[in-house]
């Protein structure tokens, strides 16, 4: 199900979001493809009219988009900071946040020259990943909530993306034989992923499934996850990495 928001304004929206990793460079250009075409990967997100930028500075890179339309556009932003670093060659993301999200303003796009980097994979045919995830409500990860069941939507979603990470990155596409997901629940959520292929090492998509499985699940609670101004101070993917 996709939250209806026909009776929703058209209003301009805006949305910035960071994540830590070391790379020697960053591939902005998978960001902001992934930023534009997340609706696509996310589950729940509806296909947006957005404009986006990224950039990488300090050790983190920043995606960012705008658009006027009737939802917001933070997840969006959000997936493109976790595929563009992905696609980077991270085997470890840290504090991919929500920095800031507007309405009815509109920013000028910090103007970028975009980096497309080729994919470059290494280790052995499988690869598993743990992410970990500050919410305030965990409760409702196993409760469910209006959008349907978050833990079984993220695994649903995280099983058919493991083999779509190649599509918005670029590059052959493994084949993926096994695929397990793992989610728990208690002070943090916290995802493991398995991924067995026949050619290509799996770590990327080991790593992508795993935050795919967070974000949906964030993205199914973020109506209990914000502050009255809108934002989302207590809530972040604290980590992801290759096991």
């Amino acid at each position: 199900m996709i939250v209806d928001v026909s009776k929703k304004p058209d209003i301009i929206r805006y949305a910035r979001a960071s994540a830590g990793a070391e790379v020697e460079k960053c591939n902005t250009a998978a960001a902001v493809r992934a930023a534009l075409n997340a609706g696509r990967y996310l589950p729940f997100l509806h296909p947006l009219p957005l404009r986006a930028s990224a950039w990488c500075e300090n050790g983190r890179m920043y995606v960012e988009g705008f658009t006027e339309w009737q939802t917001g556009v933070e997840m969006d932003v959000l997936f493109g900071a976790l595929v563009g670093l992905v696609g980077s060659g991270a085997r470890k993301i840290t504090k991919l946040v929500v920095e800031s999200k507007l309405k009815h303003v509109a920013p000028a796009l910090t103007r970028a020259e975009l980096v497309e980097l080729p994919l470059a994979r290494q280790g052995d045919l499988v690869a598993s990943a743990y992410g970990k995830m500050v919410l305030i409500n965990k409760n409702l990860v196993t409760n469910g909530v209006e959008k349907g069941h978050p833990l079984y939507a993220a695994q649903t979603a995280a099983a058919l993306n493991v083999k779509r990470f190649c599509e918005i990155v670029g590059g052959p596409c493994p084949t993926v034989q096994h695929f397990k997901i793992d989610i728990e629940v208690s002070d943090h959520v916290e995802v493991r992923t398995l991924v067995k292929t026949r050619d290509i090492a799996p770590a990327p998509e080991a790593m992508f499934a795993a935050g795919v499985a967070l974000l949906t699940i964030w993205d199914m609670l973020k109506k209990y996850e914000k502050n009255e101004e809108g934002q989302y101070p207590n809530t972040y993917i604290e980590v992801l990495f290759v096991e």
